[in-house]
């Protein structure tokens, strides 16, 4: 879950009180309705975080996937064919391509999202 700190603008994955700050400043949770209008004034914004995290969990099913689909081909080009040659460079141009098709779809799907986000607020780097 999302936290942010009034003091320093700064959001934290969990916690209770702020690592950066002196003190025990609290963090306050972005999902509740009551923290929604702080959100405005901090120079954060917590949706490029969700977005990035569909992005990579797109791009990390499609390289987990990849495999199996390519040894699947492999395997059942070489019990009807058996030529080694053909079907491995068949198996490993499939494991490529699912892998590359997920990353460069995961890649228009963050840049879709992040249209919505407006470009006026400081980056953050945790």
């Amino acid at each position: 879950m999302v936290k942010f700190c009034l003091q320093c603008k700064s959001s934290f994955w969990g916690g209770q009180y702020c690592p950066k700050c002196e003190g025990q400043v609290e963090l306050l949770d972005a999902a509740l309705p009551e923290n929604q209008k702080y959100l405005a004034e901090l120079n954060v914004d917590v949706r490029p975080k969700y977005f990035a995290r569909s992005s990579m969990m797109l791009t990390c099913f499609g390289f987990i996937m990849a495999l199996p689909v390519g040894m699947f081909i492999f395997l059942r080009g070489m019990a009807i064919a058996g030529n080694v040659l053909l079907w491995a460079s068949v198996g490993i141009g499939t494991v490529f391509a699912i892998a590359w098709g997920t990353w460069k779809l995961s890649h228009l799907v963050f840049a879709k999202q992040m249209t919505e986000v407006k470009d006026t607020k400081e980056a953050q780097l945790d």
